[in-house]
């Protein structure tokens, strides 16, 4: 019975100094976040972020918009994104354009010239290719209006 008295003794003197202990760490921590946290900063940082998104999905868009006016250039004058595919791509790419800062990532920027060139290089080649069926289309419409036989008049024209 007095180890049992004993063990209940200790037992609740444990657990008192749990309490206690629990209460010094409680309070330590609660001044440290009161040097260390504000409530306001971490709104900011919040607000900050979203606003880093919002630009993020502008830019994403921006760039959908160039490449539509791409596409009605070089594809059909007609052609156009769905909108709300556009606002999709733009949500997902946001983060990317947060995390790399609005430039190309570290592994891709040190192709940034190769791919500049290629894209000045393909664009030049497919505009031209363009322009070359336009002009065959014009010449091809001129060899038939220049083979188109006169128009025969007829004995009502002649007597007129």
């Amino acid at each position: 019975m007095e180890n049992l008295n004993n063990s209940e003794t200790e037992t609740a003197s444990s657990e008192v100094q749990l309490d206690m202990h629990s209460e010094f760490d409680e309070k330590e921590l609660l001044n440290s976040l009161d040097e260390d946290f504000n409530p306001d900063t971490a709104i900011e940082n919040k607000s900050q972020k979203e606003m880093l998104l919002e630009q993020g999905a502008m830019s994403a868009t921006a760039v959908l918009g160039v490449g539509e006016q791409m596409l009605k250039q070089f594809g059909h004058k007609k052609f156009a994104f769905d909108e709300a595919q556009v606002e999709n791509v733009a949500k997902a790419a946001a983060p990317l354009f947060v995390k790399y800062g609005g430039e190309l990532p570290p592994w891709l920027a040190q192709y940034k010239e190769e791919i500049m060139f290629t894209f000045a290089v393909g664009t030049l080649g497919f505009s031209s290719h363009s322009q070359i069926k336009a002009l065959k289309k014009i010449d091809k419409e001129k060899e038939v209006k220049e083979t188109k036989p006169e128009k025969e008049t007829t004995a009502v024209e002649q007597v007129a």
